[in-house]
């Protein structure tokens, strides 16, 4: 086999396994908007995956966003838990590797507030910050994990 045509095979199996061979449905905004995705990210695919949480922390795949712009809205269920895995996805064709890294919120959002995501990968650092916004007050205040990590 030539180099060229060893060339394309490679590129033709990288587009298969990056592109097609997954199970990724993506999210359907059918809920007020109620949350807000600031993303930033630089070298990597950015993904945030929407999960309904049960009475007994059991989850259910609701879809998935593509964080391919700077801000994007949804609405997610209030009054209710929902499981958020944000991951970061790269690979480099030339040195045949791939890396995948997440950061998982389990968030109750609350009706009369606002949500923020704020997710960036810059120079292999990631970062994601949740922020609840009072609707009345227009008070924003940053989550702490403790209050995030929590399915009851």
């Amino acid at each position: 086999m030539g180099r060229l045509n060893r060339t394309a095979v490679a590129v033709f199996i990288t587009a298969l396994f990056l592109g097609g061979c997954s199970a990724m449905k993506l999210y359907k905004v059918e809920l007020p908007q109620n949350l807000q995705v600031s993303s930033r990210i630089e070298s990597v695919e950015a993904t945030l995956d929407i999960y309904r949480v049960s009475k007994q922390c059991e989850t259910a795949y609701l879809g998935t966003v593509v964080l391919d712009r700077n801000m994007i809205e949804l609405g997610i269920a209030t009054e209710q838990p929902s499981y958020l895995v944000v991951g970061f996805s790269g690979s480099s064709f030339w040195s045949n590797s791939s890396s995948y890294t997440s950061y998982n919120i389990t968030l109750l959002p609350r009706k009369a507030y606002q949500y923020e995501l704020e997710v960036s990968y810059i120079d292999d650092i990631y970062h994601v910050a949740v922020y609840e916004i009072n609707q009345n007050t227009s008070k924003k205040r940053e989550m702490q994990d403790s209050e995030l990590q929590n399915c009851n």
